[in-house]
């Protein structure tokens, strides 16, 4: 059930399945990688942050 929540919020976002986004992932060059999981990383805190000063709220 959780499985498939999450696959229509991936198709609702990206219009594509799931082993194409990851195919394409693969085939990015090292460089790639170090921005994709920058923006990975920096989007996390985003959360953590906004989540954490609502709590304070």
């Amino acid at each position: 059930m959780i499985k498939k929540a999450i696959l229509r919020v991936l198709k609702f976002f990206f219009v594509d399945s799931t082993v194409n986004i990851l195919g394409d992932l693969f085939e990015q060059p090292r460089a790639m990688w170090a921005f994709i999981g920058w923006g990975w990383l920096s989007m996390l805190v985003m959360f953590t942050s906004f989540a954490n000063t609502m709590m304070q709220v």
